[in-house]
């Protein structure tokens, strides 16, 4: 695949994911070296505006991309009502 394949509609990425997925490698990589330098002795600043956004850009990634994957089960439910008929009987052999 290359890589501008990312960029088109119909690919099997799933773009959100991996944004989200990089922002919370930064959020972790942060918390490691502020852990170091913390037992260095010494004191590692960054602006907490950093840390927020990268905080809301991971929840708001994350959240957005199970949001659908919860709205793509229920089209797919209601796709197999539909394929099955909604008034499909169980066999007599599943009755107990």
């Amino acid at each position: 695949m290359k890589l501008l394949d990312i960029f088109k509609d119909d690919n099997d990425i799933n773009e959100k994911s991996v944004l989200g997925f990089l922002s919370f490698a930064i959020l972790a990589a942060y918390g490691i070296v502020d852990v170091v330098t913390g037992l260095e002795g010494k004191q590692f600043v960054v602006e907490p505006i950093i840390l927020e956004v990268f905080a809301a850009l991971t929840a708001g990634c994350f959240g957005i991309s199970s949001y659908e994957k919860v709205q793509n089960r229920k089209t797919e439910a209601e796709r197999d009502k539909v394929l099955l008929g909604a008034d499909t009987k169980p066999l007599p052999e599943d009755e107990g």
